[in-house]
């Protein structure tokens, strides 16, 4: 991961509005969802969703979101349609509407976001394929400064944080994994994961029965995952089920249990979750009939899995189980 360039700014338009497209049903992803085993999961969870629903605020993105929950508020944070970084705040059932991130980063990518020693970062792909992240402390951003090492990657990041330690996890130039790792102050380097995965997509990572796990789109569109123990990685396995993505996925730990969050190959948006370390439920489509075009995004917020995608209009959708 080398080479050198300059993280240019864009133009400064607002995000702007377009027609509302809906978000119409189709069949099932074929040959990418098979049955659930018959065992049964430790946990009762809420099959009732909340339906499909715009994020107030009319704003728009061309690629995935990034959700984060910090000071007990959801922020989703996207790419506008000018390539600068947005986010919008909800706080109980209030959003506070779409505002630029200060300091004037733009990205050709999804952003990736995360709390870590009680600040959020955001994380963007910058117009040179260098990785840059924004800080909130408070109410207060940092601005944009280039995560250390000289990684590149030609998609979104990842963002997670493990072991009182906050790992960035990109996809390479050369399409492998890699993370670097902010302790503190300090950051590691740009390391490859162990396992030779390669991807064409931006990765996923999340915290899961002690475990950092890491997902991503196999050059098959297959999903597999990768865990780390604080020691040593697991290797690359398939996550059980037969499914298949165009997109990268999008994990969140959920009621002690991790969902992976993916769009189907017919462009519905379909989950798997994983219980304990090895039951995994199989691919369900989420109620609704939502349609996307891109990666979706999950979070845990105010004990509730709010799922967000770009609809088929650009738009910003969110999906919660409630």
């Amino acid at each position: 991961m080398s080479a050198r360039t300059i993280f240019t700014a864009g133009s400064r338009r607002a995000l702007t509005a377009m027609g509302v497209a809906a978000l119409l049903g189709a069949s099932l992803v074929a040959g990418a969802v098979a049955a659930a085993p018959a065992a049964s999961a430790s946990v009762t969870h809420s099959t009732a969703w909340s339906g499909w629903s715009e994020v107030p605020g009319s704003g728009l993105t061309t690629s995935g979101a990034a959700e984060a929950v910090y000071n007990g508020k959801l922020y989703v944070v996207v790419r506008g349609t000018d390539d600068r970084i947005y986010v919008n705040i909800r706080s109980g059932s209030w959003w506070s509407g779409w505002s630029q991130l200060p300091g004037g980063g733009v990205t050709y990518d999804a952003p990736a976001a995360a709390v870590y020693n009680g600040k959020l970062y955001v994380v963007v792909r910058g117009t040179d394929n260098r990785i840059y992240t924004n800080r909130r402390s408070g109410s207060w951003w940092s601005g944009w400064s280039e995560v250390p090492g000289g990684g590149l990657t030609t998609s979104g990041p990842a963002a997670a944080t493990y072991g009182g330690r906050l790992y960035i996890v990109v996809r390479g130039t050369d399409d492998r994994i890699y993370r670097n790792r902010l302790s503190g102050s300090w950051w590691s380097g740009w390391a490859q994961i162990p396992g030779g995965g390669v991807t064409y997509d931006a990765p996923a990572a999340a915290m899961h029965g002690g475990l950092l796990y890491v997902v991503v789109r196999g050059t098959d569109n297959r999903i597999y995952r990768i865990r780390f123990n604080g020691g040593g990685w697991s290797g690359w396995a398939t996550v059980p089920g037969g499914g298949l993505t165009t997109s990268a996925p999008a994990t969140a730990d959920y009621w002690g249990d991790l969902y992976v969050v993916v769009r189907g190959t017919d462009d519905k948006i379909y989950r798997n979750r994983l219980t304990g370390s090895s039951w995994w439920s199989g691919w369900a489509e989420l109620p609704g009939g939502g349609l996307t075009y891109d990666a979706p995004a999950a979070a845990t917020y105010q004990g509730k899995l709010f799922v967000v995608v770009r609809g088929t209009d650009n738009r910003i959708y969110v999906n919660v189980n409630v």
